[in-house]
C-alpha cells in the first residue's frame, strides 16, 4: 500500500498537553514532506488559529491544504482558495439552541470568521479553551439571519454535557453531525460534514484513493477519517471507539512524540 496522504487531528494527537509541536514531530513531517507525502492538519479550529503550527512545520505553499471546523471548510493554504464549504443558517440552529435551553447547556456559534457565545444561555468555556479566537456575544435573537455558520459547541463540565446527551432529541441527531472532540465539548456541525468527506475531495484533487490516505486521531469527531483510511492510527491515549475502528494504535502517548514514533518506524525514517 502506498500512502501519499497523511491527515492529522492536532489537539491530543500531533500536539503535545502544552499545545506544542516538539522537535522530533517536526522533524519527522518535514522529512515526509521532502518524500512528497502530502500533510495535512484537520482541525475544529479555523486556519487563523493554526497558522503557526502550518507555518512551524512548512505547510503554508500553493500546494498545501488544510482540513478546518470538522471538515467543514477545506482550503489551499497560501492564498485561502475555498475547495469545498459546508455551513448552516440560523433557521437550522434553532431548535438546538431551544434544546440548550432546556438542559442549561451554553452554546457558542461559529460561521467562518468569529465565534458568537450565545449570552442568553450559561456562560461556555469555549474562550477560555481558544483564547485566540475572536468571540463577539450575542443573544439568539441578536444572531445575523443571512450568515452562514459553520458549527456549534457546547464547551461546559463533563458531567453537564453527559446529562444533557442523554436528553439529546432524534430530531437533533438526524439533523447534525454530532462528535466529541474532548469530554468537555461536543459539536453540532452540518449533517453532510466529516473529516473524511473533507479528505475524499483532496483525495480526488490528487487523483488517489482512500488507500493511500493514513490518518491520525484521537476523538470521536475523528473517527470517519480513521474508518475511511487506508491505514487509520489511534492514538494511546485515545478513546475506546476511535482504537476499535483503528488499523494500528500507537505505541505511546501525544506527550510522548506518538505520531513521530509510528511514523519513523513505519517509513524506516533515519535520523
Amino acid at each position: 500500500m502506498s500512502i501519499r496522504m497523511i491527515a492529522f487531528d492536532l489537539d491530543g494527537t500531533l500536539l503535545n498537553e502544552a499545545k506544542a509541536l516538539t522537535p522530533l514531530t517536526v522533524t519527522t513531517l518535514q522529512q515526509l514532506a521532502a518524500l512528497d507525502v502530502q500533510l495535512v492538519l484537520c482541525t475544529g479550529r479555523p486556519i487563523n488559529a493554526i497558522w503557526p503550527y502550518l507555518a512551524q512545520l512548512g505547510l503554508t505553499g500553493a500546494n498545501h491544504y488544510v482540513v478546518t471546523f470538522n471538515g467543514a471548510l477545506v482550503q489551499q493554504v497560501a492564498d485561502r482558495q475555498i475547495l469545498a464549504q459546508q455551513s448552516m443558517t440560523k433557521a437550522t440552529l434553532a431548535p438546538l439552541v431551544d434544546f440548550a435551553h432546556t438542559v442549561a447547556w451554553p452554546l457558542d456559534v461559529l460561521d467562518f470568521e468569529q465565534v458568537y457565545p450565545l449570552s442568553d444561555l450559561p456562560a461556555s468555556l469555549y474562550q477560555q479553551m481558544n483564547p485566540a479566537l475572536t468571540f463577539a456575544p450575542r443573544t439568539f435573537m441578536d444572531l445575523a439571519a443571512d450568515l452562514q455558520y459553520s458549527k456549534a459547541v457546547v464547551a461546559a463540565a463533563p458531567a453537564l454535557l453527559a446529562q444533557g446527551q442523554q436528553q439529546l432529541p432524534l430530531t437533533l441527531t438526524q439533523a447534525f453531525n454530532v462528535a466529541s472532540s474532548r469530554t468537555n465539548l461536543l459539536e453540532f456541525s452540518p449533517l453532510a460534514v466529516t473529516k473524511a468527506a473533507a479528505l475524499d475531495i483532496l483525495l480526488q484533487r490528487f487523483g488517489w484513493q482512500r488507500a493511500n490516505l493514513m490518518a491520525f486521531g484521537d476523538q470521536l469527531n475523528d473517527l470517519s477519517m480513521l474508518q475511511a483510511a487506508g491505514v487509520g492510527v489511534a492514538m494511546l491515549n485515545g478513546v475506546l471507539a476511535i482504537k476499535a475502528v483503528a488499523n494500528q494504535v500507537t505505541t505511546v502517548d501525544n506527550e510522548h512524540d506518538g505520531v513521530a514514533r509510528f511514523l519513523r518506524h513505519y517509513f524506516d525514517l533515519k535520523e
